[in-house]
């Protein structure tokens, strides 16, 4: 993902997911019942589904660092901090916030 395409993909991945959060905390019988359970499994499936975006694409960005590709070119690619970008690949961390 490069830039302003990266980041509109991420900003619509991110407003789905918080779209779908709201729309089932709003049916009915959603704190109790068959509805929660159903509700509780979907949002733990898409936080995983959010989980697995994530780790691809650090795993792409450190392959492209080894590979060869400028740890600068990788975060321009990420549309983010090089020294962000650097401390996410070499801890394994996230970014405080997010």
């Amino acid at each position: 993902m490069a830039g302003a395409a990266g980041r509109e993909q991420r900003r619509l991945i991110t407003s789905t997911l918080d779209s779908a959060q709201e729309q089932l905390l709003q049916l009915p019988g959603v704190h109790s019942g068959p509805t929660a359970d159903v509700a509780r499994r979907l949002l733990r499936g898409l936080g995983h589904s959010a989980d697995l975006i994530e780790n691809t694409w650090k795993r792409t960005a450190l392959a492209a660092v080894n590979g060869g590709v400028p740890l600068k070119e990788v975060a321009r690619w990420a549309d983010m901090p090089v020294e962000v970008l650097r401390k996410m690949l070499t801890t394994g961390g996230r970014e405080d916030g997010g």
